[in-house]
């Protein structure tokens, strides 16, 4: 049993809180849990990594529940489970009732905990519990990234800042494409590594497309960005993220969590370009480990991730909770106690 310490509102939640992605009647919504353990069950030593566990340690809880049997699973890629379970996903009527991440107290899995690091802040962890991780599988699924190269990142909510962060860490240079309706959001951006940061509303899309190239030809990487990573959830982002990358590029796709809608897309750019397209939904429990050691090797950095954390309400405002992070008033939202 975990006790709250923060639980971030994820753009999921706004899809299941709208309609736009099911969720069975009587479920806990909240995915992004940070708590510190209050008991442990008999027996129980270790998190889900093996690290020792106690009582007191804090805890990022993963609601992932890859089947471990399937065939993705048999191949090492329990990210994508061909019949993945989630923690949340019983009715809080069912024992031991607090299953999801929206409350006061959560009954997890010690196999799905990942312990935190002393020496890493609690308000860096929430602010990316799960963009971290997400980033993190989408990353190594395409190769990650080298120090030399150009990465354009589309969307500047948490999935996308986490991204800028990453791959500026990498030594990359780094564009952001974002709403100007969200200028904090912009300016987290640069504050997280983004050389150059675009603001989509203000800047038109040929005129992007041209400052990107001009940047490639610049450092010498070709007639366009090395890689492209959509964080926008918007569709209308996919066409664009073609058209910057360069020949040989890669397009690195995993913001699009909810049926949004379908656009209409120049296949003969993947065909000339030689492109790469590379999806990714979920990440494995490993990739916690690694966004937290991240965090533990970037002790100047968690300042900085931490202040992304701009909104903090108590669980009887989830509604206006909600309503703020749809609405992009947040760079990022957390239920407190």
């Amino acid at each position: 049993m975990l006790d709250l310490e923060a639980s971030g509102i994820c753009g999921t939640d706004v899809h299941f809180h709208d309609g736009t992605l099911a969720l069975d009647p009587g479920c806990i919504i909240g995915h992004e849990f940070v708590g510190r353990v209050r008991a442990l069950g008999e027996g129980v030593t270790g998190d889900g990594l093996g690290q020792t566990l106690a009582v007191g340690d804090c805890c990022i809880a993963c609601i992932a529940l890859p089947c471990g049997t399937c065939f993705c699973c048999r191949q090492g890629e329990t990210a994508s489970c061909l019949s993945f379970g989630v923690t949340n996903a019983a009715p809080a009527a069912a024992p031991p009732h607090f299953h999801g991440g929206y409350a006061e107290l959560l009954a997890q899995p010690a196999a799905t905990l990942v312990r935190v690091p002393a020496d890493v802040s609690v308000a860096a962890v929430a602010a990316f519990a799960c963009a971290g991780p997400t980033c993190i599988r989408a990353f190594a699924f395409a190769g990650d990234l080298r120090g030399d190269e150009l990465v354009v990142v589309q969307g500047t909510g948490p999935v996308g800042l986490f991204a800028v962060a990453w791959a500026a860490a990498r030594g990359c240079r780094v564009v952001a494409i974002g709403s100007g309706n969200s200028p904090r959001r912009l300016q987290m951006a640069a504050r997280l590594g983004a050389t150059l940061v675009l603001d989509y509303r203000s800047v038109p899309a040929a005129q992007r497309q041209e400052q990107v190239r001009e940047l490639a030809a610049d450092l010498g990487r070709g007639n366009g960005a090395d890689v492209v990573f959509e964080a926008t959830g918007a569709p209308g982002a996919l066409p664009e993220g073609l058209e910057l990358l360069r020949t040989l590029g890669t397009y690195i796709v995993p913001g699009q969590y909810s049926s949004s809608g379908a656009v209409a897309i120049r296949p003969e750019l993947i065909t000339f370009k030689a492109l790469r397209i590379i999806g990714s939904g979920q990440y494995k429990l490993g990739d916690i480990g690694t966004y937290l050691a991240f965090l533990r090797q970037s002790a100047d950095l968690q300042q900085d991730l931490a202040a992304c954390v701009t909104h903090r309400y108590p669980l009887a405002q989830v509604n206006q909770a909600l309503a703020d992070v749809a609405a992009g008033t947040c760079v990022k939202a957390v239920f407190v106690p």
